[in-house]
């Protein structure tokens, strides 16, 4: 990391957002499909135009700009840019097709992008719209460079650097290229038996789709404005809490999975998973059972405990009708968050283990003496001081600007407990809103869920950088 001491070149990171322009703008077409499919060819006009002329452009700016291998620093920038600027993308054809305000519609792309689901549409935006943005939160889970990579980018060192940054440096496969293909061809399957298994509990095939793509996704955006509350009987919440577990699960499990037996049950991020999803369960349910009979709060319990604590967002009930207590049982849920390599938001729980085990290391050392070696071990891995260092910036960080954005909310009137979920919710890329995300929210406040649910899916450090002078000037 030390070639970050220099600036990034600007026009080697322009010259990967034109390829990555290229893939947004192939994207924008796909609803195209279903605007013909519904007959709403003045809509579907919008998306053609709009999505041509996005791959035109960055065609134009690939093909104009010299050739360059990205170096750390601007695999950096691009990760930082790559979910914003898709979002801005996506906002036009929003903005366009349903008469929403810019800023309304960038909300709503965002929260598609980052796999949030925090809407601000207004009713009745029609079956194009509830398509795109579902559209865009499945290729927001699996991470838009990855489906990029598959397409667009020539292997090498600058294929491999605009993964790691993305997903991390641990491969499944020998390269990155084979890694990124595996894991796309893992993400089409799950979501394909989310489509099948829902279309059997008795989903319409249209709203099917949907909620597969935005519950392997683990987004939240529903095609009924009550979420899954909208869908009467017990079968499609279940089978949507099933869509959602299998994207906050580590994606290269699956894979290990089929070469030994016990892959899934010796997975450490899958075992606390449940411990912290049953923990989860007691409280929320112990809230619950003050206003509800046990029949219809176990059900409740159930679902929305998995729903917060796998980032997805969808609910079966008006969250801001819930106890105090419920609530701040869910907000924990939220920061908790899935399986890192899965499409879950949070804090993640490999993160919140290595805590957990540097709390322990701490107090047995006060048992050992002080020449005693006791290195930091997750199973059989030793993990390294910098990956801790790395954790604990991002914990904090995470901290900071769950209590600066929950602050500005109370500054507006909000209480420290709504406040606290609405901003939870944004920051963990959830979903869930207690009632204060609306058209009718101030500006301001748009403006700090936006930032949030930005951090949120980017995981802070990257957008930070971005902002550092020494990223651009040199001193």
């Amino acid at each position: 990391m030390y070639e970050l001491v220099s600036p990034v070149k600007p026009l080697v990171v322009l010259k990967y957002l034109a390829v990555l322009m290229t893939g947004a703008g192939g994207a924008l077409l796909v609803p195209l499909v279903v605007a013909i499919y519904f007959r709403e060819f003045a809509i579907g006009s919008v998306y053609a135009v709009i999505g041509c002329t996005i791959i035109a452009l960055g065609y134009l700016f690939h093909r104009l700009l010299p050739p360059a291998d990205l170096e750390w620093k601007e695999s950096l920038v691009i990760a930082a840019l790559i979910f914003p600027f898709t979002a801005l993308l996506s906002a036009i054809p929003f903005s366009l097709s349903t008469g929403m305000p810019f800023l309304d519609a960038f909300f709503e792309a965002v929260s598609g992008v980052t796999t949030t689901g925090l809407s601000v549409a207004p009713a009745g935006v029609g079956p194009v719209f509830l398509f795109a943005r579902s559209w865009l939160q499945w290729i927001g889970g699996i991470g838009i460079v990855i489906i990029i990579l598959m397409v667009f980018v020539t292997p090498g060192i600058s294929a491999y650097r605009l993964y790691a940054v993305n997903a991390g440096e641990q491969k499944a496969r020998p390269t990155v290229m084979a890694t990124a293909k595996l894991l796309v061809g893992i993400y089409c399957a799950i979501t394909a038996i989310s489509c099948g298994i829902l279309l059997i509990g008795g989903m319409a095939p249209f709203d099917a789709v949907c909620h597969a793509l935005c519950s392997v996704s683990t987004g939240g955006f529903s095609t009924r404005p009550e979420s899954v509350a909208g869908f009467s009987g017990g079968v499609i919440p279940l089978l949507i809490t099933i869509s959602c577990l299998m994207g906050a699960f580590n994606f290269t499990l699956y894979p290990r999975m089929l070469e030994e037996k016990k892959a899934l049950f010796t997975d450490i991020q899958f075992r606390y998973f449940f411990v912290f999803a049953l923990i989860g369960i007691c409280l929320l349910l112990f809230t619950l059972l003050e206003t509800l009979p046990l029949n219809e709060a176990l059900p409740v319990t159930l679902f929305q405990a998995f729903s917060a604590l796998s980032t997805a967002g969808f609910s079966t009930v008006d969250i801001g009708t819930l106890p105090d207590g419920a609530k701040a049982v869910l907000t924990v849920l939220m920061w908790i968050g899935g399986s890192v390599g899965s499409t879950a938001g949070g804090i993640k729980v490999l993160r919140l283990v290595i805590l957990l085990k540097i709390v322990h290391l701490v107090f047995i050392r006060y048992f050992l003496p002080r020449e005693a070696l006791t290195p930091l071990k997750i199973g059989d891995e030793v993990i390294e001081s910098e990956v801790v260092y790395n954790i604990l910036t991002f914990v904090v960080l995470y901290l900071m600007v769950l209590v600066i954005s929950s602050f500005l909310f109370m500054l507006h009137g909000f209480g420290l407990d709504n406040a606290l979920f609405e901003v939870s919710s944004a920051l963990g890329t959830v979903g869930l809103s207690c009632g204060i995300t609306s058209a009718s929210m101030p500006d301001l406040l748009k403006g700090v869920l936006i930032v949030d649910m930005l951090l949120g899916r980017i995981e802070i450090i990257p957008l930070f950088i971005l902002f550092f002078p020494r990223t651009w000037f040199k001193r």
